[in-house]
């Protein structure tokens, strides 16, 4: 009886050194894993899919698109400035991916122009009238029209930040899957108005709460598709950071005084070369006080945005940001010599730095389940975007 052949003796060896490689891969990767997560780990590590979002331009391209808009900006006095910005904003969410998406921008040129117009003629028209009352009638008090102002920018600014966080997320999408805000202004409003009372009142300690209830405000009525984002963050949770923050700030100051107390502190650094040595040290002993004091800053910064984005969700799936006070100091100090040196013209690559440092510290981890989105795309009008630059205010997520 012959034996059926199941295939050359060269395919066979293929076959073999396929399997066995296969098997050494396996044993490394398990030998990898600590014994104690051994029997915790799943089979399927799909289970729990960790994704990162990926900037794929270069600052090259974009100093490319910014010299452009530069030129036609001055040479149109000022109005290029709408299309710059959609061509900035394209570039930026083009080269962006997550999840083996890539994000797109929707918006035109044509809309932001429009939405300047109207946002000049509901505010900026009237701050502007309300600054020329002391010169057209000294009879009135300045305090008058100042105090007028004052509560149309207090009263126009949560009309920005909801209109241009609604204008924004209508306007981009991931895939063929659009991001919308469906926050009211009224509500907005309401916290808006009690936080700054109640800020006041507390003589800043309500803060963080009020900064908190803004968060929650945004992220909650935030969605891709039919699907909302969540966030579990507390005031109490921000206030123990700012605390911390404080506390870290005073132990600085302290240290300072007493160093800059008297040479018993410095007695060694002080018995250095020559009494120049001790005159350069304490010279510069303010300048390295303000240096220091950035430390309690970029630690208040980072853990903000930590816990801010840990305690973010999009359905199943938890937001992690893991960047430390020294990463985001080196990013900072790092960027401002590179704009201080550059004169500016190293604007591209700090925005690109930013992009990359944020994406490689963030990730999202959970099934995504995409198939299940729905498209629900709700329209908006950038006016309030254009209020928001009234203010220099950015209100991006993240």
């Amino acid at each position: 009886m012959t034996t059926p052949k199941t295939g050359s003796s060269a395919e066979r060896g293929s076959d073999l050194a396929t399997w066995g490689s296969d098997q050494r891969d396996r044993t490394e990767a398990r030998q990898a894993i600590p014994p104690s997560d051994l029997d915790n780990k799943p089979d399927d590590s799909d289970l729990f899919p960790i994704h990162h979002p990926i900037f794929w331009g270069r600052g090259r391209t974009l100093f490319g698109i910014f010299i452009v808009n530069t030129f036609f900006t001055l040479l149109t006095l000022g109005l290029y400035s709408f299309w710059g910005r959609v061509r900035i904003r394209q570039f930026l969410s083009s080269q962006t991916s997550f999840a083996h998406t890539r994000f797109s921008y929707h918006g035109t040129p044509q809309e932001l122009l429009k939405g300047w117009s109207k946002a000049f003629l509901v505010f900026g028209l009237p701050y502007a009238l309300l600054s020329l009352v002391p010169l057209l009638w000294s009879q009135i008090p300045a305090w008058i029209p100042n105090a007028l102002a004052g509560t149309m920018a207090l009263c126009f600014i949560p009309v920005a930040v909801v209109g241009s966080h609604r204008y924004r997320l209508s306007r981009t999408s991931l895939g063929t899957i659009r991001f919308s805000f469906r926050g009211h202004v009224k509500e907005y409003m309401k916290i808006w108005v009690l936080g700054t009372v109640l800020t006041l009142l507390t003589a800043g300690i309500y803060y963080p709460f009020f900064e908190n209830a803004r968060r929650k405000f945004l992220v909650a009525h935030s969605y891709l598709g039919n699907r909302p984002f969540t966030y579990s963050g507390t005031g109490s949770g921000l206030l123990r950071i700012y605390v911390k923050a404080l506390a870290f700030s005073m132990l600085i100051v302290i240290a300072l005084l007493g160093i800059n107390a008297g040479p018993k502190g410095l007695s060694v650094l002080a018995q250095w070369p020559s009494d120049s040595w001790r005159d350069l040290l304490f010279n510069s002993m303010f300048i390295t006080g303000l240096l220091t004091l950035l430390l309690p800053w970029f630690y208040l910064q980072v853990t903000k945005q930590r816990y801010q984005w840990n305690h973010s969700d999009f359905g199943d799936a938890h937001f992690q940001f893991s960047a430390s006070t020294w990463n985001l100091m080196e990013l900072r100090m790092t960027n401002f010599l590179m704009l201080i040196l550059t004169f500016g013209l190293a604007w591209p690559w700090v925005q690109v730095r930013n992009l990359q440092f944020l994406y490689y510290h963030l990730t999202l981890q959970g099934p995504l389940d995409f198939q299940r989105l729905e498209q629900e795309a709700l329209d908006a009008s950038p006016i309030g975007e254009e209020l928001a630059g009234y203010f220099d205010a950015g209100f991006d997520l993240g």
